[in-house]
């Protein structure tokens, strides 16, 4: 058996790759818009909603390769059964790729022409960027799945380090590009393409490093058959989570002008940023809790499950409400342009709330998953999907892109004040009142009385943008700060980092 990677250090790793990619890519988006054009901007967003509908086509093979990953790597003859998996998988997903391709290029005039409402660009620029993206989605499909594998072996550190190159390259570089060579839409998404390629190739001969084995191994139907059931259940409720949270995105892709596309890519952007600073800590503890579980270890893995949603609730819960209630401030001082942001601000208020309950709300995902068994999960999301997609069509076609942001907030609670305690009662009995009380109340309540005070105190607020975003910084700090003050788990961490500086 290898020896145990630090979760420590794999959360912090996961925290510094995802706060870089994250920031260099809101860092660069004012930059964008500014020397590409809201409405050129607007298609990388449109790229962005088509990356999210790719999930319907993984049916759950990417997560089930990360966590038979996690399961297999320490097991007699388990890189041989892991290597015939991903042949298999990576069979399947060349066979899926060539559909999605073809109906990607073939179809590019039509989505140019009757989908996207285009003002100021030519339908023939238009055209060839779809064209474009049909190759980049292909190759950042693959990578998406070679990143699960990377996680199952709990390899974060070199996982993010490959995560901040490239985003650097990405982001960097295509700034670069439209500020000193060509600002043409057209080059940026083929120097994109390039990125992408290059992408590709690293992460491939990674993993391919990993699953070095003596005997030869061909790609199998039956392997595909036996991990199915548990694939089939992710795909299932990956495919309605893709419904419910990119269906108002997608909707909003033909309503909307592709200017104003641009900005509420803005919107897009800020609020997923809130997602994604708990995915770390989800992406360090899924492994470490399946595998917990499966050395009968169940104590171990439910204390782990509390500490993580106390980090989670005093960061989400910190940064969500700071970027809702102040989030004209913040995104004037981000992009210096009054038209998107009293546009994107009252859309990314609703938004952004809706997000801080999602990030809560997943941790009932982590105890079934941990477990291998998605049935309550499955039919959750069906009845409660079913209802959500209805609402989110409805909204968007009577109430445009403000209406979405209130459907998605109303119906996240509405989720959140319930679901995680039936999982709860299934899978954990007696935990879900410390849950509730213990790991996320104290957090939520000190977010509601400081933002509330902050709001209806006179502070006056500089028309220097690096002023006022410096002004915003430290309200949020003062929050997070407050926030860890009344947590457990909080008072523990900043109780060791005063000891080990010897200030008690």
């Amino acid at each position: 058996m290898s020896k145990p990677i630090s979760l420590k250090k794999n959360t912090i790793a996961n925290y510094i790759g995802q706060f870089y990619t994250m920031f260099i890519g809101i860092f660069m988006l004012p930059f964008y818009l500014k020397y590409l054009g809201a409405e050129a901007y607007g298609l990388v967003g449109f790229f962005t909603v088509l990356m999210s509908w790719m999930a319907l086509l993984d049916l759950g093979l990417s997560a089930t390769l990360a966590r038979e990953t996690a399961k297999l790597k320490d097991k007699l003859n388990g890189l041989l059964e892991l290597k015939k998996m991903t042949l298999s998988i990576e069979l399947f997903f060349v066979i899926i790729s060539v559909f999605i391709f073809s109906a990607m290029f073939f179809g590019s005039s039509w989505i140019s022409t009757h989908w996207l409402s285009v003002k100021e660009l030519s339908y023939e620029t238009v055209e060839s960027t779809i064209k474009i993206m049909a190759f980049m989605i292909i190759l950042r499909w693959f990578v998406g799945l070679y990143q699960g594998t990377i996680i199952g072996f709990e390899h974060h550190v070199w996982l993010n380090i490959y995560k901040v190159v490239f985003a650097t390259l990405k982001f960097f570089g295509a700034f670069l590009l439209i500020v000193y060579v060509s600002n043409d839409i057209v080059h940026f998404f083929y120097f994109q393409l390039i990125v992408a390629i290059f992408e590709f190739i690293v992460i491939k001969f990674k993993v391919d490093s990993y699953m070095k084995v003596s005997q030869k191994v061909s790609p199998s139907f039956i392997t595909l058959k036996l991990i199915a059931p548990f694939a089939l259940s992710i795909a299932y409720t990956s495919g309605i989570w893709v419904f419910i949270t990119q269906l108002d995105k997608l909707m909003l892709s033909h309503y909307l002008p592709l200017n104003e596309y641009g900005f509420f890519t803005l919107v897009i952007l800020v609020s997923g940023a809130i997602l994604q600073i708990f995915q770390p800590i989800g992406q360090a503890i899924l492994p470490r809790m399946t595998s917990l579980l499966s050395n009968g270890q169940e104590k171990e893995m439910i204390t782990l499950y509390h500490k993580a949603t106390q980090i989670v609730a005093i960061v989400v819960l910190s940064v969500s409400g700071m970027v809702a209630v102040f989030a004209y401030e913040l995104l004037y001082a981000w992009t210096g342009n009054i038209e998107a942001s009293v546009w994107a601000a009252p859309i990314l208020f609703w938004y952004a709330l809706g997000n801080g309950a999602v990030a809560l709300l997943s941790f009932q995902f982590y105890m079934q998953y941990a477990h291998g068994n998605l049935k309550y999960h499955v039919k959750g999301n069906t009845y409660f999907g079913f209802v959500q997609i209805i609402v989110v069509i409805l909204a968007v076609h009577f109430y445009g892109a403000l209406g979405a942001g209130i459907a998605w907030f109303g119906l996240q609670t509405f989720f959140l004040l319930w679901w995680p305690g039936f999982i709860h009662s299934k899978f954990a009995p007696g935990i879900h009142k410390d849950w509730v009380f213990k790991d996320i109340l104290p957090s939520l309540l000190m977010s509601l009385v400081y933002l509330f005070l902050m709001k209806n105190v006179s502070i006056d607020f500089s028309e220097n943008r690096l002023i006022l975003f410096f002004t915003l910084i430290g309200l949020g700090l003062g929050l997070l700060f407050l926030n860890i003050v009344v947590s457990q788990e909080g008072r523990k961490v900043l109780s060791r980092i005063i000891l080990r500086r010897g200030v008690l």
